[in-house]
């Protein structure tokens, strides 16, 4: 865990690119829940005793519709219709981070989230 510079990661995105495959509402939902599993992993890891029983966390047993719906409310009070592109990535970031520190970071599961709000555009994402 770390305290991180979310325009690092914005700019590598940038770089990068997203690729070409198209994302699926359920492949940003499931890769919001793996970040989230990463996450509480971590920090059992982390708080635990060696010899604890912890449950492990699946993409099944984590509420995909309630952390999907946090991630998009906090993403839709943060953007403007008018962002661009960057900045649309940027605020992305902000939201996950919110959620999920970005000290647990999975560049491949962020760029799916990233890539599905950018195919889908802010209007589909945040209807009026």
């Amino acid at each position: 865990m770390k305290l991180v510079d979310i325009s690092v990661y914005s700019n590598e995105i940038l770089t990068e690119g997203l690729g070409q495959a198209e994302v699926t509402e359920q492949d940003a939902q499931n890769a919001l829940a793996e970040l989230y599993i990463s996450y509480t992993q971590e920090q059992s890891e982390m708080f635990l005793v060696n010899n604890v029983n912890a449950v492990s966390l699946t993409a099944a047993s984590v509420n995909l519709q309630a952390l999907w719906s946090k991630l998009k409310e906090i993403f839709c009070s943060i953007v403007r219709e008018d962002s661009v592109f960057g900045k649309i990535i940027d605020f992305i970031l902000e939201a996950i981070a919110q959620i999920i520190p970005l000290g647990v970071f999975v560049k491949s599961l962020v760029k799916i989230i990233i890539k599905y709000f950018l195919q889908k555009g802010i209007g589909a994402v945040c209807p009026v």
